[in-house]
């Protein structure tokens, strides 16, 4: 299960690298160097002055340039992520030792003075499938823990050196507010009495609880999590097979019980799947459900609560209509 302790933030900086190392196959840089105006990144504490051809994205948080395959993805963690991602990008030893587990090779480590003060870049390559993307991944201080990785083709016509330029043109402002993260998120969700938003996170997803805690070391108050998956396409009539493999390999849920399987409308699928059973945390059994709908173009939502079996037959008409609420955003920002 996600929790907001220390260990949750280990587990959120592995899920982050995954998702900005690996996650965006169509990604890459523009060939023009030229800086336009600032663009603020929707959703999160970054603004920067991109590279010409760059234009905010409609699946995650940042910037791409769908013609140049190009992207520059912000994910913000909590300032508590900090100091472990530092000593992961201060020794450049440990980075290319941690960073190899994801397949991506790293050249080169240096400090880099920004608009948002001194941050710490990241050099290198990784292959994805018959192509190799260069990357430049950078990690900066401000309300929120930031991470910023930009991957392009390493056939691109691309200077490292314009690529730093922009990175250094970045800056920190004020943590949104809960209402503008949401507006920002690739799919639209409303919250449902008893449960309350505690943040988003990526750009690609939001937590929710029931019960006066944010930090919630004991797993004690009910969990629902809604996110949005960016790289790769899951085929037709896969869907549930899909489901169930990311069930499996959901921290917490590696052992679940999964009672039913059924068809359900979800996000706009009429096809969307629903997985419901146990699970047992401790001395503790739990009742979960897991829905999952797919977009026109292959990606997915997917929605994950999970409350103690006392407590989770109070919750089913909240479930339900969190479930209900959620959409597929429209394609601007």
């Amino acid at each position: 299960m996600i929790r907001f302790d220390m260990s949750a933030v280990r587990h959120a900086a592995r899920t982050t690298f995954r998702l900005a190392m690996g996650g965006l196959l169509a990604a890459g840089l523009a060939v023009g160097v030229q800086a336009q105006d600032r663009t603020a990144i929707s959703g999160t504490t970054v603004s920067l002055a991109p590279l010409k051809g760059f234009v905010p994205s409609t699946k995650f948080a940042g910037l791409e340039n769908a013609e140049a395959k190009a992207s520059v993805l912000v994910v913000e963690l909590p300032p508590e992520a900090h100091p472990q991602l530092s000593t992961l990008f201060t020794n450049l030893e440990t980075a290319k030792t941690n960073f190899a587990k994801q397949n991506i090779t790293i050249d080169d480590a240096e400090d880099i003075d920004t608009a948002a003060g001194k941050g710490r870049i990241l050099t290198g390559q990784q292959a994805l499938g018959a192509a190799t993307f260069d990357k430049w991944i950078v990690l900066l201080k401000g309300a929120k823990t930031v991470m910023i990785t930009v991957q392009a083709p390493d056939d691109s016509d691309l200077d490292g050196d314009d690529i730093v330029a922009m990175l250094k043109t970045v800056s920190l402002g004020a943590e949104p507010t809960i209402d503008q993260k949401l507006a920002a998120l690739p799919f639209r969700v409303r919250a449902t009495d008893p449960f309350r938003v505690v943040d988003t996170f990526g750009g690609l997803g939001v937590l929710m609880t029931s019960g006066p805690l944010n930090v919630d070391p004991k797993g004690s108050q009910p969990m629902l999590i809604v996110s949005y998956q960016t790289g790769g396409q899951v085929p037709a009539g896969q869907l549930a097979a899909v489901g169930e493999k990311l069930l499996q390999t959901t921290r917490g849920f590696e052992k679940a019980q999964i009672a039913k399987r059924d068809t359900v409308t979800f996000a706009g699928d009429k096809n969307g799947v629903m997985l419901s059973g146990t699970i047992t945390e401790g001395s503790a059994r739990k009742r979960f459900a897991q829905y999952m709908g797919l977009s026109a173009d292959g990606r997915f939502v997917r929605m994950i609560v999970s409350a103690d079996e006392a407590t989770y037959p109070s919750l089913e008409p909240a479930i339900k209509a969190i479930a209900d609420s959620i959409a597929f955003a429209a394609k601007s920002r």
